[in-house]
C-alpha cells in the first residue's frame, strides 16, 4: 500500500468518531455512478462531516453587475468553523475578482482575527492561499468546518497575525474552478486582500503571503505580479512545496500509484480555463468514466476513486503534448520569473507528491534571476499532516514560519541561500 493511500487512511480513522455523530443523512451514498471502494466510502464520510451547507450567501447577483476587482458584494459573521475543538469565528466574504482573461466574477473567503484589540496601525495580515481541495463548487475551504488549514490559522491567530483566506472562485460561487490556473488564483488572493480590508477595518496595511501547493504555485504568481503591479504593503512569501512546474506534478502523478486523481483534477481545472480543451484527449475511457468524482467531490474522495489508475490505464499516449494542455501547462507553471521582495521556500525530504528535487529546481530558477530566496529542507517532513503517520511541511515547519513572518514585520532585512 502506497504512502498517501496509508496516510489518508490514518486520516479518516481518526476521523470516526466524528463521522459516527453525524445524522444518517451524512452518511455516504452507496448507490455511486463510479466504483468507491471501502477507501472512498470512508473518504466520503470524512468530507461530509466536515461540510457545512452551502446558503445563499455564495450565490452571486446574476448577472454579476460590474465592480472594481476587490469590490465587496457582502459579509456575514460565521460561529461554524473549528479546529481540534476551538471555535473559530471568522467574517464571511462575497466579493468581486477577475479570471485570468480579466472577466468579472465572484469569490468567496473568510477573515479571522486574533483575541483582544488590534495594535496601532491594525492586526498585521497573513494571507493564505490554501492548497488543492478539489475542483466541485463544495470544496471552498470556507465550506469546511476546520478551514481545510485551520491548524494552522490558528497558530497565526496565537502569535497575533489577522488570516485573510479567500477561497478559489468556482469553490463556494459558480462557473467552475480553474485548477493550476496561476493569474486567476492570484487574483483571487489579492482581491480577497482588498476585499478583506473593506469588511474589517481593523486590518493592517502591511502583509504577507503564505501558500502551500497549489497555494504555493499561486503565492509565487503573486510575487511574480508585485514587480510589475505592487499590492502596497506586502512584505514577502512563504511557500510551501509548491506546485510550480506543474507539468512535472502532472506527470509525476500519472505515474505514481495513488496520486492519480490529481490529473483528472488539473485537466478539469485546463477545461474551465479553456472550454475547448477535450478531456477525452488526455483520459483513458476508464478514467473518463470517473469524472462525475472530480465534478461533484474533493481531494480525498477523487484520490480515493482513482487510487487503482495509473500510466496507461489513466492517460492516453501523448497527452502532455495535446496543444491546448501543454499550453495550460506552460503558461501556468512559476517559479522561472523574477519576484518581488524576499522569499522563504520550504520543502519536505520525504513529500511524495512535490518532491525535493522539484523545489531544488525551483530554487535553482529562482537564484537565477536574482531573487532573495531562503531555503530550507526537512528531513522527514512530508507534502501534509497525516496523524500518527507523518508531519506535514507547514506543521514541522512552522516555528520557523513564524520567526521568517515576524522578522519581516519587525523590518528585519531577510537572508538568502543564494549563493
Amino acid at each position: 500500500m502506497n504512502l498517501f493511500r496509508r496516510s489518508v487512511i490514518a486520516v479518516l480513522a481518526a476521523a470516526t468518531a466524528m463521522i459516527a455523530a453525524q445524522p444518517a443523512s451524512a452518511q455516504a451514498d452507496p448507490y455511486l455512478p463510479y466504483p468507491c471502494d471501502t477507501w472512498c466510502q470512508a473518504a466520503l464520510q470524512q468530507q461530509q462531516a466536515n461540510a457545512l451547507p452551502r446558503t445563499r450567501f455564495y450565490d452571486a447577483p446574476v448577472p454579476l453587475p460590474w465592480a472594481p476587482a476587490g469590490t465587496l458584494i457582502r459579509q456575514e459573521a460565521a460561529k461554524d468553523y473549528a479546529t481540534a475543538g476551538r471555535p473559530l469565528p471568522a467574517t464571511r466574504l462575497l466579493y468581486h475578482s477577475r479570471t485570468a482573461d480579466g472577466r468579472d466574477r465572484a469569490a468567496s473567503g473568510v477573515v479571522l482575527l486574533p483575541k483582544g484589540r488590534a495594535p496601532k496601525g491594525g492586526w498585521p495580515v497573513v494571507v493564505d492561499a490554501h492548497g488543492a481541495s478539489g475542483t466541485a463548487r463544495d470544496c471552498a475551504p470556507s465550506l469546511m468546518r476546520d478551514l481545510y488549514h485551520g491548524d494552522q490559522m490558528a497558530r497565526f491567530l496565537d502569535s497575533g497575525y489577522a488570516v485573510v483566506a479567500p477561497d478559489y472562485a468556482g469553490l463556494g460561487t459558480s462557473g467552475g474552478h480553474a485548477l493550476g490556473d496561476k493569474t486567476a488564483a492570484a487574483n483571487d488572493v489579492i482581491h480577497g486582500l482588498r476585499a478583506a480590508r473593506d469588511a474589517v477595518p481593523s486590518l493592517s496595511r502591511n502583509w504577507v503571503i503564505w501558500g502551500h501547493s497549489q497555494g504555493g504555485a499561486a503565492a509565487l504568481a503573486i510575487a511574480e505580479a508585485q514587480v510589475h503591479r505592487p499590492e502596497p504593503g506586502y512584505l514577502g512569501a512563504v511557500v510551501t512545496a509548491p506546485g510550480a512546474n506543474i507539468t512535472q506534478i502532472v506527470r509525476h502523478a500519472a505515474e505514481q500509484p495513488g496520486l492519480g486523481g490529481f490529473v483528472p483534477l488539473i485537466a478539469a481545472g485546463a477545461k474551465a480555463s479553456d472550454p475547448g480543451l477535450q478531456l477525452s484527449r488526455l483520459l483513458t475511457p476508464q478514467a473518463m468514466a470517473r469524472l462525475d468524482a472530480v465534478d461533484s467531490q474533493c481531494l480525498g474522495v477523487v484520490a480515493a476513486v482513482y487510487t487503482d489508475l495509473t500510466g496507461a490505464a489513466l492517460v492516453r499516449p501523448g497527452y502532455l503534448t495535446e496543444p491546448r494542455f501543454a499550453r495550460f501547462l506552460e503558461r501556468n507553471s512559476t517559479g522561472r520569473s523574477p519576484v518581488a521582495g524576499p522569499l522563504l521556500l520550504l520543502q519536505g525530504e520525504a513529500d511524495t507528491l512535490v518532491t525535493q528535487a522539484m523545489t531544488d529546481e525551483v530554487a535553482g530558477s529562482l537564484c537565477r534571476t536574482g531573487a532573495r530566496v531562503d531555503y530550507r529542507t526537512y528531513p522527514g517532513l512530508a507534502h501534509d499532516t497525516y496523524p500518527g503517520q507523518v508531519t506535514g511541511i507547514d506543521d514541522g515547519a512552522m516555528p520557523d514560519i513564524l520567526e521568517w513572518i515576524g522578522d519581516r514585520f519587525d523590518g528585519k532585512r531577510a537572508t538568502s541561500t543564494c549563493s
